[in-house]
């Protein structure tokens, strides 16, 4: 089944905000920690993160100064989320969407992906006491859910894995032979983005588009719908880097082209761009009204000059090694 999270929407701006000074800095441990299965009718019971049900509480994470708390959640999802969501990890030409852990992970127990954990872990440690809410994922807040998670798994779950890499279909991001439809942006053509102080929504100064890129579908109620690319001061390489979310293989930027661009495309949803949903989507998404566009190959070589050519790569996965329940406490 086809898989994308919403967070997708975005994701390639916010992908360098990753490496914060706190993930460069030794991680600190939780000081105490609980570790229990997860009750039955507890949070969100078995239904997909973000939902609600049962308790009334969603499965997934919050972070508070020097606390954890996980609702409900399986081990699969919490390396997910622990190592490439919110750690420093990352992953030679990953194409994967941030809510989707089968390509990324291999290996371990069945029970990895159906057994729900409840966990509370606390820290003293000042680095981890700082601030957890903003307008976007504080330092902080990275640090509990991303480093200090993983090593809680680590040592708890006894989580132990490896790197290694296969060869698979990818994309390179070319020039045309009639030339790029692009002329790079002025300089001040799009206002700076500060995700410390602004939003996505909010309205930027000077009439003037963020500099942000994002991925969004041509009919907001329906996730099936064309998909649009809309960028302004971007480089050519986050446009590649959009299209391998879309794609769902990695695309690399061959194109030799410096400079910032600004475009905005809308391309049909298909079996060549499938995108990364999580499970149990899109079957709620509504039939949609609008007509389905052109492929996106068509697009991106009808409109930018552009051209994506077929090849293949090294992609790196993650192997799980070794895990154990933990015991109670």
């Amino acid at each position: 089944m086809r898989r994308l999270g919403r967070v997708v929407l975005l994701a390639m701006t916010v992908a360098g905000l990753r490496a914060t000074s706190a993930q460069n800095a030794a991680t600190p441990k939780f000081d105490v920690v609980s570790v229990k299965p997860c009750a039955q009718g507890d949070g969100a019971g078995r239904a997909q993160p973000g939902q609600r049900g049962g308790g009334g509480s969603g499965r997934g994470m919050r972070a508070t100064p020097g606390r954890l708390n996980v609702n409900c959640m399986t081990v699969i999802e919490m390396i997910n989320q622990s190592v490439f969501l919110f750690g420093a990890e990352s992953l030679l030409n990953d194409a994967t969407g941030p809510l989707d852990s089968d390509r990324r992970v291999r290996g371990g127990p069945a029970w990895i992906k159906s057994d729900l954990y409840t966990i509370d872990a606390e820290s003293g440690d000042p680095v981890a006491t700082g601030p957890t809410e903003g307008p976007i994922l504080t330092p902080t807040a990275r640090l509990l859910k991303g480093p200090m998670l993983r090593l809680l798994l680590e040592g708890r779950f006894q989580l132990k894995t490896h790197h290694e890499t296969e060869e698979v279909p990818m994309y390179s991001l070319t020039v045309t032979k009639a030339g790029l439809k692009m002329k790079p942006m002025e300089e001040g053509g799009c206002a700076p983005f500060d995700p410390a102080k602004n939003r996505p929504r909010d309205t930027p100064p000077g009439d003037k588009p963020w500099c942000l890129q994002g991925i969004g579908f041509a009919d907001p109620r329906n996730m099936l719908s064309d998909w649009t690319i809309n960028g302004a001061g971007q480089p050519l390489s986050n446009l590649a880097g959009a299209l391998s979310i879309v794609l769902g293989q990695h695309v690399f930027d061959k194109t030799g082209i410096s400079g910032v661009f600004s475009y905005s495309v809308r391309f049909a949803h298909d079996d060549t761009t499938p995108g990364e949903f999580p499970p149990g989507l899109p079957s709620p998404s509504p039939q949609t009204d609008i007509p389905a566009g052109p492929s996106v190959f068509t697009v991106l070589e009808q409109q930018l000059g552009l051209k994506l050519v077929a090849e293949k790569g090294p992609r790196e996965y993650l192997v799980i090694d070794s895990v154990q329940k933990p015991t109670e406490n």
